[in-house]
């Protein structure tokens, strides 16, 4: 269940000053190496639901509060290769475990200025009573979670204990497609530049607010083609709210790249899925390749919920490598026609055997 209001910390004091200057990176690949068939995870499974053939899942039958370590390793796998993971009914998916399953998968991030509960400072508050005027709580801007960060996140973690009657959803985007949707020029082009990504959308409201935050507001550079650890896929990592500009080139040129990028991010529908929350629902997606954006359609009602985010490796392009989603999914398709084939087969078959019969 969600803290209450006389349990959130909303601005920094000096007991807490400095919390997030301690945050550090993840000295392993949580799914790396994992079973490529989730043998472990899956045989829990009651139900499978692919949002798209390529991005987004959601599963029937797990409880995430009892995730064996392997288990855990498995679907740390599943959410780098879907991008998005979804489940129902986690009632017991409480404070403590939502904290357990985050640590499982590396060090757990500070946030320098969003709200966080008085028992961890690592799980932040998302609760639209704490929304600035003229803000209703949601981002309806395409990003990944804390790319400002030198150590940006690898995984969010994100359950909702009170939601909206109506609207509230969250949309997420697939930055692999996105890459792989690109001409070759343009893809060699990109793969050869940073970005820099700022903190600047939190000094505004903390000028606004007058909020006292929690450590240091970090910028960074990051490529601007980033090579997921788990999957070794290509992803484009920029997004609207934290990527000032492309380095190294001129305004006017970064500007066009960037306004590019994230036309193609907002706009592409076939890279996208969209999630309709509902009580105790859990959301885990992978930040490295991967965009959200909260959807702000449900004033006058509110809504609340807990978010662990996890800290990843330092962003990294990998030119040795050629994999990518789409050629991965190359053979994921031949499997999907082969079953369809053989099932428009059978389905021949019997009409053919029925007639026969009744001649």
């Amino acid at each position: 269940m969600a803290p209450a209001l006389d349990q959130i910390i909303l601005s920094s004091s000096e007991k807490d000053n400095g919390l997030a200057d301690r945050n550090t990176f993840a000295t392993r690949v949580a799914g790396k190496g994992a079973d490529p068939e989730k043998k472990a995870l899956l045989a829990n499974v009651t139900k499978r639901i692919d949002y798209s053939p390529k991005f987004g899942t959601e599963l029937h039958g797990i409880k995430l509060s009892q995730l064996t370590e392997q288990q855990s390793e498995e679907l740390a796998a599943l959410i780098a290769e879907r991008g998005v993971v979804f489940f129902r009914s986690q009632d017991d998916f409480d404070l403590k475990e939502h904290v357990k399953l985050g640590s499982r998968w590396g060090p757990l991030h500070v946030h320098p200025l969003v709200p966080h509960t008085t028992e961890n400072p690592e799980v932040i508050v998302l609760d639209s009573r704490l929304s600035p005027p003229g803000r209703y709580n949601t981002n309806n801007s395409w990003h990944s979670d804390v790319s400002f960060e030198p150590y940006p996140s690898s995984f969010s973690i994100l359950k909702f204990d009170e939601i909206p009657e109506a609207g509230g959803d969250t949309v997420w985007s697939d930055g692999y497609q996105l890459y792989d949707s690109l001409s070759p020029s343009i893809q060699a082009f990109l793969e050869g530049l940073t970005a820099t990504h700022t903190s600047d959308i939190f000094r505004v409201f903390q000028a606004n607010t007058g909020r006292k935050t929690f450590g240091k507001l970090n910028d960074s550079s990051h490529p601007v083609v980033r090579t997921n650890p788990v999957t070794g896929w290509k992803s484009i990592f920029t997004n609207s709210v934290f990527t000032r500009e492309i380095d190294n080139v001129t305004p006017a040129e970064s500007k066009w790249i960037l306004e590019y990028l994230n036309d193609v991010i907002s706009k592409r529908l076939d890279y996208q899925v969209r999630f309709r929350w509902e009580k105790d629902s859990v959301a885990i997606w992978d930040n490295r390749s991967s965009f959200h954006t909260g959807v702000p359609d449900f004033k006058p009602y509110f809504r609340r919920g807990l978010r662990v985010t996890v800290s990843g490796e330092k962003p990294y392009f990998d030119k040795e490598t050629s994999s990518t989603q789409a050629k991965a999914f190359e053979k994921v398709a031949e499997v999907i026609v082969a079953k369809q084939e053989a099932s428009e087969k059978a389905k021949q078959e019997a009409l053919e055997k029925a007639s026969a019969t009744t001649a």
